[in-house]
């Protein structure tokens, strides 16, 4: 869940790019931030993987791949902003691609934290039994 929550951080802070002008120099270092923070995230889902419950780990991975795909959105956005002004069409793929990566992270993180909780209980309850 850190993981997650600082890609999505280091996300929205490429997001905000694209309603600035283009600054290649600005645009490099949020982008490698956030190319790494979403490696972490998938670095973390391979963890939940090897230690979890097979149900969370699928769950772990489809929300890293989503967070994964919310990249991409403003990359090829400022991408494209890069070579000159962006026509209305442009933008509004971008709004469309950008609200529904959104959308998509939003909903498996609902799917995962329940799952994830439910099987941190369990570890304690099997541990307070043992003791």
């Amino acid at each position: 869940m850190d993981a997650a929550h600082e890609a999505q951080g280091a996300v929205w802070q490429l997001t905000q790019l694209t309603l600035e002008p283009y600054d290649q120099h600005r645009y490099d270092i949020r982008r490698g931030a956030a190319i790494d923070a979403v490696r972490v995230t998938q670095q973390a889902a391979t963890t939940v993987e090897l230690e979890g419950p097979a149900g969370v780990a699928q769950a772990g991975a489809e929300y890293a791949e989503a967070i994964d795909r919310h990249i991409h959105p403003p990359i090829q956005y400022l991408m494209e902003l890069s070579t000159g002004p962006l026509t209305d069409e442009q933008k509004d793929r971008y709004r469309s691609a950008a609200t529904e990566a959104g959308l998509a992270v939003e909903d498996l993180r609902r799917r995962f934290v329940p799952l994830a909780r439910a099987a941190l209980d369990e570890l304690v309850d099997e541990t307070d039994r043992g003791r």
